[in-house]
């Protein structure tokens, strides 16, 4: 077993001055004119993109976001709490949330991780980004989505970071006949009760209330066929194929988020490097925000300042207390 990584007092003290500094009220970003709306045209399908840009930002480029599975604006506006009049950021929403628009019937729609990666390579392309200094940065299911691209060489970035990235796909194959056979409509009547009786053990009360979100958010149509086209995935193969440095920032710690999974991730990256910075849950996205930030205010040639570089562990020092 691999030896626990316990924060010290001086960086608790400085995660706890971050969150006081940035937590701060601001508009919701997908209400109002705090974002600009685009719809962006990919294969078979529009995904929608909020376009947040500052008139004096205090960063040097602008910021491609990409949640994670099914998750609602909602659930990430404390991403906004943080980059609100600071920094120019996209936030994408990828083809299995509830807003994309698909032009093709339902039994001929790809949902495949592969699949998001090349949307991901063309949005980048139709914002323009691929011709300029930009932040990518994905969360969970699509931290995977950037490696699996990153891996086919569908697309690059000058900077790339990911939070928590899925490993592997976690829902059984025998849950997902399960689900096959039952009507869409059905799911979804159920679905909230079966999510209250799934997370009643959970209590943390900021967590619930994110997964319960999730699944109200649910389009539930899209999450089958998401888990039919990446039911057998796993991230391993993908990682020594990956010529990019990629900054991997795992916290907060929870029984959905095992700590050595991240590490293992980062470690297998030719060019990885691992960042640490737990914080209570509610905190999630915005410490999230925070590390955005704090990369996008960098030029193309500076690293990381060393207020951060304090949440870094060398790879090879997590080796040896393995």
């Amino acid at each position: 077993m691999k030896e626990e990584i316990i924060l010290s007092q001086e960086q608790i003290k400085s995660i706890s001055s971050l969150i006081e500094e940035n937590n701060r009220e601001v508009p919701l970003f997908y209400e109002g004119d705090v974002c600009e709306i685009i719809y962006v045209p990919v294969d078979g399908a529009e995904l929608r993109v909020f376009h947040h840009k500052p008139k004096n930002p205090l960063t040097q480029r602008p910021i491609l976001f990409v949640s994670g599975f099914g998750t609602s604006p909602w659930s990430w506006r404390h991403f906004n709490t943080v980059m609100y009049e600071k920094g120019e950021y996209y936030f994408l929403e990828t083809r299995e949330k509830s807003s994309s628009k698909f032009l093709t019937k339902r039994r001929k729609t790809k949902m495949s991780i592969d699949q998001n990666a090349k949307d991901l390579a063309q949005v980048i392309k139709y914002l323009g980004l691929d011709k300029s200094d930009f932040l990518l940065f994905g969360t969970s299911y699509c931290g995977a989505i950037i490696l699996v691209g990153l891996a086919n060489k569908y697309f690059t970035a000058p900077i790339i970071a990911i939070h928590d990235p899925l490993e592997s796909w976690k829902v059984q194959r025998r849950m997902l006949l399960f689900f096959f056979y039952i009507p869409p409509f059905v799911l979804s009547f159920l679905k909230m009760p079966f999510a209250r009786l799934i997370l009643l053990g959970l209590k943390n009360k900021a967590a619930k209330k994110r997964y319960l979100d999730f699944v109200r958010n649910a389009t539930v149509w899209k999450w089958i066929r998401s888990g039919w086209h990446n039911f057998s995935f796993k991230i391993d193969k993908y990682l020594p194929l990956i010529n990019e440095e990629v900054l991997v920032l795992h916290g907060t710690k929870d029984r959905y988020h095992n700590d050595e999974v991240f590490e293992n991730i980062a470690r297998n990256l030719p060019k990885g490097r691992y960042f640490y910075m737990d914080s209570p849950n509610e905190f999630r996205e915005l410490i999230v925000g925070i590390f955005a930030l704090e990369l996008a205010k960098k030029s193309q040639k500076e690293d990381i300042s060393d207020s951060f570089k304090v949440f870094e562990y060398k790879l090879k020092e997590v080796i040896q207390n393995s």
